[in-house]
């Protein structure tokens, strides 16, 4: 598991390209499939 202080900044990032406007939806997925492998989960 993270420290808090990661766990805070990985969930911030998260949550920002989870929750927007911008990006389209095929960009949106690759940023939770890298950020979750980054953290060691494997779809």
């Amino acid at each position: 598991m993270l420290p808090d202080k990661q766990l805070k900044a990985y969930n911030a990032f998260y949550d920002s390209a989870r929750y927007n406007d911008i990006l389209e939806p095929k960009t949106t997925l690759m940023i939770h499939l890298a950020s979750a492998m980054d953290v060691g989960c494997y779809p």
